[in-house]
Protein backbone atom coordinates (compact mmCIF):
# COMPACT_ATOMS: atom_id res chain seq x y z
CA UNK A 1 0.00 0.00 0.00
CA UNK A 2 1.24 3.32 -1.16
CA UNK A 3 2.17 5.80 1.48
CA UNK A 4 1.55 8.64 -1.00
CA UNK A 5 -1.77 7.15 -2.99
CA UNK A 6 -1.85 10.16 -5.13
CA UNK A 7 1.75 9.85 -6.09
CA UNK A 8 4.10 12.99 -7.06
CA UNK A 9 0.89 15.13 -7.82
CA UNK A 10 1.23 18.71 -7.10
CA UNK A 11 3.93 21.59 -7.06
CA UNK A 12 7.98 21.16 -6.16
CA UNK A 13 10.62 22.89 -6.10
CA UNK A 14 14.04 20.73 -6.42
CA UNK A 15 17.37 20.30 -7.75
CA UNK A 16 19.03 18.27 -10.18
CA UNK A 17 22.70 17.54 -9.72
CA UNK A 18 25.03 16.27 -13.14
CA UNK A 19 28.56 16.88 -14.07
CA UNK A 20 29.68 18.89 -10.53
CA UNK A 21 27.10 21.62 -11.73
CA UNK A 22 23.47 21.86 -9.84
CA UNK A 23 20.29 23.50 -11.56
CA UNK A 24 17.19 24.14 -9.31
CA UNK A 25 13.71 23.76 -10.80
CA UNK A 26 9.87 24.24 -10.04
CA UNK A 27 7.84 20.54 -11.49
CA UNK A 28 3.96 20.61 -11.36
CA UNK A 29 2.81 16.92 -11.63
CA UNK A 30 -0.75 16.68 -13.08
CA UNK A 31 -2.95 13.54 -12.08
CA UNK A 32 -3.41 13.21 -15.83
CA UNK A 33 0.05 11.65 -15.84
CA UNK A 34 0.98 15.03 -17.34
CA UNK A 35 4.11 17.41 -15.64
CA UNK A 36 5.85 20.79 -16.70
CA UNK A 37 9.31 21.61 -15.50
CA UNK A 38 10.49 25.23 -15.48
CA UNK A 39 14.11 26.82 -14.33
CA UNK A 40 16.25 29.45 -15.06
CA UNK A 41 17.47 28.33 -18.19
CA UNK A 42 14.51 26.35 -19.90
CA UNK A 43 11.12 24.91 -19.74
CA UNK A 44 9.63 21.73 -20.05
CA UNK A 45 7.16 18.94 -20.68
CA UNK A 46 6.60 15.52 -19.99
CA UNK A 47 5.04 12.61 -18.64
CA UNK A 48 5.30 10.64 -14.81
CA UNK A 49 3.89 6.61 -14.24
CA UNK A 50 3.65 5.16 -10.82
CA UNK A 51 6.22 2.05 -11.11
CA UNK A 52 5.47 0.43 -7.56
CA UNK A 53 4.77 1.76 -4.31
CA UNK A 54 5.87 5.12 -3.18
CA UNK A 55 7.71 5.43 -6.97
CA UNK A 56 7.59 6.70 -10.17
CA UNK A 57 9.44 7.18 -13.46
CA UNK A 58 9.12 10.48 -15.50
CA UNK A 59 10.49 11.86 -18.71
CA UNK A 60 11.06 15.62 -19.42
CA UNK A 61 11.62 17.06 -22.95
CA UNK A 62 13.17 20.56 -21.78
CA UNK A 63 13.96 23.39 -24.46
CA UNK A 64 16.57 25.96 -23.48
CA UNK A 65 14.94 29.65 -23.06
CA UNK A 66 18.05 30.96 -24.94
CA UNK A 67 21.45 29.89 -26.51
CA UNK A 68 23.24 27.42 -24.85
CA UNK A 69 26.78 26.10 -25.88
CA UNK A 70 27.98 22.69 -24.62
CA UNK A 71 30.92 21.84 -22.47
CA UNK A 72 31.96 20.69 -25.92
CA UNK A 73 31.50 24.00 -27.81
CA UNK A 74 28.36 23.04 -29.60
CA UNK A 75 25.44 24.74 -29.76
CA UNK A 76 22.65 23.07 -27.91
CA UNK A 77 18.83 23.13 -28.57
CA UNK A 78 17.09 20.84 -25.90
CA UNK A 79 18.27 18.37 -23.21
CA UNK A 80 15.71 15.12 -22.53
CA UNK A 81 15.65 13.71 -18.97
CA UNK A 82 14.48 10.49 -17.48
CA UNK A 83 14.27 9.77 -13.85
CA UNK A 84 13.26 7.16 -11.16
CA UNK A 85 11.83 8.70 -8.44
CA UNK A 86 10.94 7.33 -4.71
CA UNK A 87 8.64 9.55 -2.69
CA UNK A 88 8.99 10.10 1.22
CA UNK A 89 7.94 12.16 4.01
CA UNK A 90 11.07 15.16 3.13
CA UNK A 91 10.12 14.92 -1.21
CA UNK A 92 11.51 12.79 -3.70
CA UNK A 93 14.66 11.63 -4.83
CA UNK A 94 15.79 9.54 -8.30
CA UNK A 95 18.49 9.14 -10.62
CA UNK A 96 18.03 8.94 -13.99
CA UNK A 97 20.48 10.06 -17.50
CA UNK A 98 19.95 13.31 -19.26
CA UNK A 99 20.96 13.59 -22.55
CA UNK A 100 21.76 16.69 -24.75
CA UNK A 101 20.75 17.33 -27.84
CA UNK A 102 22.26 20.25 -30.86
CA UNK A 103 20.28 22.37 -32.87
CA UNK A 104 20.59 19.93 -35.77
CA UNK A 105 19.02 16.82 -34.15
CA UNK A 106 22.19 15.07 -33.25
CA UNK A 107 23.49 13.68 -29.69
CA UNK A 108 25.96 16.22 -28.09
CA UNK A 109 26.41 14.01 -25.16
CA UNK A 110 24.93 11.95 -22.01
CA UNK A 111 25.50 12.15 -18.48
CA UNK A 112 24.19 10.69 -15.14
CA UNK A 113 21.72 13.23 -12.95
CA UNK A 114 20.81 12.60 -9.88
CA UNK A 115 17.97 15.18 -8.19
CA UNK A 116 16.11 15.72 -5.30
CA UNK A 117 12.68 17.29 -4.41
CA UNK A 118 10.22 19.04 -1.77
CA UNK A 119 6.79 19.81 -2.17
CA UNK A 120 6.00 23.38 -2.33
CA UNK A 121 1.77 22.75 -2.59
Amino acid sequence: MSAFPDGPVGTWTGSVFYDGLVDDYTAIFVEDGSLSLDTKKSIGTGSWSTTGPDAFHMTVKEVFKGEQISPTGKSVAYIQIEFDARLSESGYSGTGKATVYGTDGSVVYSTAAETSARRSK
